[in-house]
Formats: structure tokens, sequence, C-alpha cells
């Protein structure tokens, strides 16, 4: 019998699991769909926000923070993405910041990278947005982030397509000495990357990186990735980092799944590879040679954790590892059928957007801040029947639906309403 070396990550189809919890086109429209209902609940006469505005990663981050109560809706902060770029200025695949007051508009996640250089040790005072005012550096730049895309759809076409497709907005910016930043993601302005451009193969490396994160931060808001009791999860210590340097269950996720998407990238490359002849030879701070071995390490580490991960991130760990987590345990009621009857609607007035799967539903509840929940299509018609019916009315509506008898509905009916009053949509009736 053979076994699989500890620092080989099985060749799986990244696109492949990725399309298998939420294609790339239905998980944008779902995403989209968050954002505008969100506006929506907070100024109901307000048209509909545009793409430019809903894709920009400056106008999701104020968005994010009024959903987490952060902060008030200011339309000053609803920046479109064509606010920051210029038609003579961006690549066929890739929006980039270019006009001058660009660098003020993302001043944000520019701080942001630079506290987390500080953090890490490195002082690099300010992380400075190349923009169309620095004149032929950015036009170089640029050109390198045109060669380092075709370079990195030369190696794996379909991963690099998947990827990018939830990149809104690329930011160049002037290296650091030592080349110390290469690229970064800011989860509070998600769809935006900030790159290094020395050299085609960085860039590459940088747009899976990131772009990886990126894909992960619209899984992050449309599926369930994280369970309710995550952030009780003790952090993750990666080995390679300084001592006291630790992540968080969401953070390790991500890094996984980064990862993974490089180990494959390199895989395809051929870095590494004593066999590959044309290989690219990347710089001294690439993570492709060691990709592979640091995706296995922390997927060892979250599948020993995997109670804390939500069912979709499990189907997507157990994919790229090769090795299915744990199912985490469910209680289901011991009488289904007496209490089923038992749970109300805690607010009626609730709005439902299908978002052209066949079985999601994102429902809207106009508090302030709002509150957002995915739900599955049984449950948010469940939730829609008891707004408006008595139990009685519903219990025979989904027998029907499910073509069972009503004993059996019933049962199946106070798992969804054990669910929902876990999400605190329904409550229990005294």
């Amino acid at each position: 019998m053979t076994t699989r070396p500890p620092t080989e990550v099985p060749r799986c189809d990244v696109v492949a699991v990725h399309a298998a919890i939420g294609p790339a086109g239905l998980l944008l429209n779902e995403r989209r769909t968050l954002y505008q209902l969100a506006v929506e609940l907070l100024e109901p006469d307000r048209p509909a926000l545009d793409l430019d505005v809903v894709d920009s990663p400056v106008a999701r981050g104020h968005i994010g923070d009024v959903l987490a109560g952060r902060a008030p809706l200011r339309h000053c902060e609803l920046v479109g993405i064509s606010a920051m770029t210029s038609d003579g200025t961006t690549t066929p695949e890739l929006q980039v910041a270019a006009r001058p007051m660009a660098g003020a508009m993302l001043a944000g996640p520019l701080d942001t990278v630079a506290l987390e250089l500080g953090r890490q040790g490195v002082a690099p005072g300010s992380v400075q947005l190349l923009t169309e005012a620095d004149g032929e550096r950015f036009l170089s730049a640029v050109g390198m982030l045109a060669d380092g895309t075709a370079l990195a759809r030369s190696v794996n076409p379909e991963l690099i397509d998947d990827l990018l497709a939830h990149v809104a907005l690329v930011g160049m910016v002037n290296p650091l000495p030592e080349g110390k930043l290469v690229s970064a993601s800011c989860r509070a302005y998600p769809g935006l990357i900030l790159l290094e451009a020395r050299s085609s193969i960085g860039v590459a490396e940088a747009l899976v990186h990131e772009g990886a994160h990126q894909k992960l931060f619209d899984l992050a808001i449309t599926h369930d990735l994280l369970s309710v009791d995550s952030d009780r999860c003790p952090p993750f210590h990666p080995s390679w980092a300084p001592e006291g340097h630790v992540w968080s269950m969401e953070q390790t996720l991500a890094a996984c799944h980064a990862y993974a998407c490089l180990a494959r990238f390199a895989q395809d490359a051929g870095v590494g590879s004593s066999a590959a002849t044309e290989a690219p030879v990347v710089g001294e701070h690439s993570l492709l040679p060691v990709a592979a071995e640091r995706c296995v390490i922390i997927g060892q580490w979250l599948l020993g954790h995997s109670d804390h991960l939500g069912p979709d991130a499990r189907v997507l760990l157990g994919h790229l590892l090769g090795r299915s987590p744990r199912t985490a345990w469910r209680p289901t009621p011991t009488n289904p059928a007496a209490v089923a009857g038992d749970y109300a609607v805690i607010d009626p007035v609730l709005t439902f957007r299908r978002c052209g799967s066949t079985d999601r539903v994102l429902v809207g509840c106009a508090t302030r801040p709002p509150q957002l929940y995915w739900l599955g299509e049984d449950a948010a018609a469940l939730l829609e029947l008891l707004g408006h019916q008595p139990f009685e009315t519903v219990l025979n509506a989904f027998a029907q639906r499910w073509s069972i008898p009503r004993s059996d509905a019933g049962g199946r009916l106070a798992v969804l309403l054990s669910e929902l009053s876990e999400s605190g949509l329904v409550t229990a009736l005294p």
C-alpha cells in the first residue's frame, strides 16, 4: 500500500471545486444582490446601485461598515470604480486605479497594508499608489500587469479566469525596498488587489494569490464557511511566521485556500519540478515553491478544528485536501410534531430575493443596521407562509409541496424551524 507524502496536495480541479459550491457567474450575482438589498433596506426610495458602484471596493467597504454597525450610510462613500480608472491606462481584463485622486480614495486600504507591514517588522513609512501622474513608472507597471496576466493564463487559463472574475480593481503600488510587499488584499475592501510589478511571474503569482482571497471573500458573504462559534476557535500559529503571529479561523481558511490555488499553479507551471525545462524562475520571496507544503500543514490543522467550519467550507476543504472533515453533529428535535407549531416569525416584514439559484434565497430584515440571511428555498418559503398563515395551513402546504404525509411534513418542518431559530429569524412562542 502506498501513502501520499505529507507535503503533496492532491491534483484537484480547483475551478470545479469552486463551481460545486457556487459557479462564478452565480456567485457574483448573489454578492451584488446582497449589497443592493442592503442599501435598499436602508433607503427604500433610493434607485438600485449600478454595477460600477456595487462592485467598487470602496463602496463595498463602506456598506460592510454599515452592516456591521460601524457607520451610517453616507452617499459620498458610494464611490464607483470608474471614478478611479481611466480608459487610456487599463488592461483588457483588469480595471486599474489610474486617476491621480485614486490614491486618496484608496487611502484606507493603503494605510491598512502599511500598518500590517509595520506589525510584521517592516517599516515602509507609507504605501504609495502609482497613478497617471507618475508617468512612465505607472505605464511600465501597467504593462507588467498585462504581461503577468498573460503568463498566468498561459499556465492555467481556467484557474486565472475563475479567480479574476472576483477582482474588481487593481492598484499598482510603488515598489518597497527588498520586495517586502509583493501583493496584498484587504478584507475590509473586497475586490481590490494591491501589487508591485517587479516581474511577469511575480505578477502572475500575485494574481493567483490575491485572486484566491477575492474568491473566498465572495464565498464568505454568500455561503456558509464558518460556524456560529468560529470566533471561539483557538488561533493558528504558522510555524514559518514570527512568534506571536497568529491567524483567526477565517484567516486560516483563507490561507489554506490561497496556498491550494498557488500549489496548483506551481504544479502547472513546473515550479520546483526537475522535469520541467521551461519553468519560470521565481524570486526569493515567492510562495510557489512552498505552497503545497504549507497548504497541507494548514489543512491538517483545519481538519482538526472542522467543527468551527460551516458546511460549505468543509466541502471546499475536503476537495482541496482529498480528505473530508468530520461532519459537525447537529441535534434534531426529539418530538418534532409537538414543537413544530411553537414558533413565530420575529419580523413578518421581510424582503426576499431570489438570485437565479434554484435553492438559495437572500432574506433581508429592515433593522438598523439591516440583517441579511442566506436560506434554502424550503426555509424561505416557510418564513413567507408563517408571516401570514396559521401553522395548520403551512403544514398542509408543505405536505403537498413535498408529497409526503402530514406527520412526516411536521417532522421536517420542525428541523427547518430549529435552524431558523438558531439564525434568529423565528422565536419560540411563550
